[in-house]
C-alpha cells in the first residue's frame, strides 16, 4: 500500500529545520535564504512506508529551481495546471535538473526504508532574469531563458558543483559575512550549472560523478570536517583506516567528488581560516599560523603569499587601516 503525503503534512520549522510527523519516517529540510530571496534547501528523507509525495499547485508561483540528486535514482512527474502538460523526469545519482516552476503540481514515489538526499536552489523568475540580463547580451539572454523555460534539463553534478554545495553548507563559519558569502556562492553555482548546460551549445556534456551512498557519505563527512576544523592533522593513511577504506580508494573518491586532492583541500581551508583570523583582529603571524595548523612558519608565509599575493604580515597590517 502506498500512502499519500502532501506538502501540507509538513510540520512547522524548528531551529531552521522543517520536519514530518514521526509516523511517516524521517524527512528533514534545512533552509538558507539570501537577501534577494534565493533559497537553498538540504533534504534528507527515509520513510517507514511507501509514500506518494505530492506538491500541490502553488498559485502565483513563478521561480527557477535546480535540484541536485545525491544518492538514489529517482523519477517524478510534473504537471502544468494551466496547459495540462505533463512531463516525467528521470534523474540518476549524481545528476541535477533545472527548470521553471510555475503554477504546477508534482509527485514522486518514495519506497520505504531507502535514504534519499537532495539539495536544491530556487529563486524567483524575476531574480533569475535580472542575473541573466546583467551578464549576457539580449540575444544570449533570450536564448538561455527560452531553453530553461521550455522543459526540464538534466545534466551531471560536476566536482566543482559538489565543492560549491559543500561551501554553502558551511556558510555559517563566516559569521557576519555569511550572508554575502551565501549569496555569492549560490550565484556562482547557477553560473556553473548554466555553463555545463550550454557550453559548446550542447546540453549535458559531462559524465556524473558515480559514488554509492556509503562512499558519498564518507567523503562528504570528511570534507565537512576539514572545512570546519582545518587545523587538525589529516593524515590520509590514518583517515582511511578510520573510515574502513584503502588509502588509494579514499584519495580517488575525494578527487572524483571535489576535483582536488585531500592535501590540497586541507591547505586551501587552512589558508582561508588564517585569512579569517587576520580579518577578525589577530595580528600575530606566528599565532595565526599555529591556529591554522601550520608548524612551519616559513612554509605558512610562502603558501599564504602565493594564495593572496601579499605576505601574512602585510595582510595583517592592512586590516588595521
Amino acid at each position: 500500500m502506498t500512502n499519500r503525503l502532501t506538502s501540507k503534512d509538513l510540520s512547522e520549522y524548528t531551529s531552521g529545520i522543517k520536519r514530518l510527523p514521526a509516523k511517516y519516517g524521517i524527512m528533514e529540510i534545512s533552509e538558507k535564504r539570501s537577501r534577494s530571496d534565493i533559497i537553498y534547501n538540504d533534504w534528507t528523507m527515509s520513510f517507514n512506508q511507501d509514500i506518494s509525495a505530492e506538491r500541490e499547485e502553488a498559485k502565483n508561483a513563478d521561480e527557477v529551481q535546480i535540484i541536485f540528486n545525491l544518492n538514489q535514482d529517482i523519477e517524478w512527474n510534473k504537471k502544468e495546471q494551466s496547459t495540462g502538460r505533463e512531463e516525467v523526469v528521470t534523474m540518476n545519482v549524481g545528476e541535477l535538473c533545472i527548470y521553471r516552476y510555475k503554477n504546477e503540481s508534482s509527485s514522486m514515489i518514495y519506497k520505504k526504508g531507502i535514504d534519499f538526499k537532495f539539495k536544491s536552489i530556487q529563486m524567483p523568475r524575476v531574480r533569475f532574469e535580472e542575473l541573466l540580463g546583467s551578464y549576457f547580451t539580449d540575444e544570449r539572454f533570450s536564448a538561455i531563458k527560452n531553453e530553461i523555460y521550455s522543459c526540464v534539463h538534466v545534466t551531471a553534478i560536476t566536482p566543482k558543483m559538489y565543492r560549491i554545495l559543500s561551501e554553502i553548507d558551511c556558510a555559517e563559519k563566516y559569521a557576519e559575512f555569511s550572508g554575502i558569502f551565501l549569496e555569492g556562492k549560490m550565484i556562482e553555482l547557477l553560473g556553473i550549472v548554466l555553463y555545463n548546460l550550454f557550453q559548446a551549445g550542447n546540453v549535458g556534456t559531462e559524465e556524473p560523478v558515480k559514488l554509492d551512498k556509503r562512499d558519498a557519505d564518507l567523503i562528504e563527512k570528511l570534507r565537512k570536517d576539514i572545512q570546519l576544523n582545518p587545523s587538525r592533522d589529516y593524515n590520509v593513511e590514518r583517515i582511511a583506516g578510520e573510515l574502513g577504506v584503502s588509502k588509494s580508494k579514499l584519495v580517488r573518491l575525494f578527487r572524483s567528488m571535489y576535483g582536488t586532492s585531500i592535501h590540497s583541500y586541507v591547505q586551501e581551508q587552512r589558508l582561508e581560516y588564517a585569512a579569517s583570523l587576520f580579518n577578525s583582529g589577530y595580528r600575530n603571524v606566528t599565532e595565526v599560523a599555529t591556529l591554522a595548523g601550520y608548524n612551519n612558519l616559513s612554509h605558512f608565509a610562502k603558501e599564504f603569499t602565493k594564495r593572496y599575493g601579499i605576505t601574512p604580515k602585510k595582510y595583517s597590517m592592512a586590516r588595521t587601516i
